[in-house]
């Protein structure tokens, strides 16, 4: 029978932006998160370890060193690891000492720790500032293809097909999701990816508009028949997470699966009560979880629309 802690967000009460989450069968489970220039953290992606999901390590740097490329870059953006032909992978996004825009990349290493640079960008627009950013890998169970996700400076979401060595694209780029109007959708970001077998679909988290606004950033699902098609608004439970009156700026997520074969999401929000980096006006992001949870038809939500801040039942484990 799993085992189930409660919780009550934060799962982690510091600085923890942009978080992604590893399983690793017989180990646990590793969140990585955003370094950024005014982090109060190590100058490097940052990554924590946990059995429960519920209790986590210090925070510690995933990445040996910095890039040859990057060697005094102050943004590691939006990480996020996979286990790959035997490998695990760490993609991210990081300024380059041009400084001339954001470039998406990736490391390696035989462990979910301790990873080294491939040793160049995988793509870069020079002068685009932030279009290479926030990269998401989907290993595609119908086609057996490997794509890359990634997006926005207000520019759309965009794939590209990887080879497999993870850092090869032999596609040109495609885009799936357009900017919107109105209130968070001004500009996308954060993508993740997830495949519904039983309805032969594909969901599309993303995040907007601005994560530095007070409620103005949330997290929107979208849905299509094919992971390269155009998505579209789902017609239930859109708009799924958004601020409430102890969290603001929900967003950044990842989708993990529990041991009971539930669905969570792992996102950052600030705390009402709590907002800022001591010594800054910038947000306080802190790494929250809520269970997903879906309608006969397959449209998920969340319980109110908005982060939990009371006790909940726990991760399966």
């Amino acid at each position: 029978m799993p085992e189930r802690l409660p919780f009550s967000n934060p799962l982690v009460n510091s600085d923890f932006p942009d978080p992604s989450v590893l399983h690793v069968p017989g180990k646990g489970y590793y969140a990585y998160a955003t370094h950024d220039a005014f982090s109060p953290t190590i100058n490097n992606i940052l990554v924590r370890f946990s059995l429960d999901m519920v209790n986590w390590t210090d925070a510690e740097g995933a990445l040996l060193a910095p890039p040859d490329w990057a060697k005094f870059c102050d943004k590691f953006w939006c990480p996020q690891v996979v286990f790959v032909n035997g490998e695990y992978r760490l993609y991210y996004a990081a300024e380059p000492d041009t400084r001339d825009g954001m470039c998406l990349a990736m490391a390696v290493s035989s462990h979910p720790v301790g990873f080294t640079d491939c040793g160049h960008p995988l793509s870069r627009v020079a002068g685009s500032t932030y279009q290479m950013i926030d990269p998401c890998f989907f290993a595609d169970p119908v086609s057996g293809k490997h794509f890359l996700y990634y997006g926005s400076a207000h520019e759309p979401i965009r794939v590209v097909e990887l080879a497999a060595d993870g850092k090869t694209f032999i596609s040109e780029p495609m885009a799936v999701l357009q900017p919107g109007e109105g209130d968070y959708h001004k500009l996308r970001e954060g993508a993740f990816i997830t495949y519904q077998p039983a309805f032969n679909r594909y969901l599309l988290w993303v995040s907007g508009h601005n994560t530095w606004d007070v409620k103005s950033y949330a997290v929107s699902v979208f849905w299509s028949a094919d992971p390269l098609g155009v998505f579209e608004k789902v017609p239930v439970g859109h708009l799924l997470l958004e601020a409430n009156e102890q969290w603001d700026s929900p967003g950044q997520n990842c989708i993990l699966a529990d041991a009971a074969g539930n669905d969570w999401i792992v996102y950052h929000a600030v705390d009402n009560h709590d907002r800022y980096i001591p010594g800054t006006h910038r947000f306080l992001r802190k790494m929250c979880m809520d269970r997903v949870l879906y309608t006969n038809e397959g449209w998920s939500y969340v319980l109110h629309g908005s982060p939990s801040f009371g006790v909940e039942e726990g991760f399966a484990v």
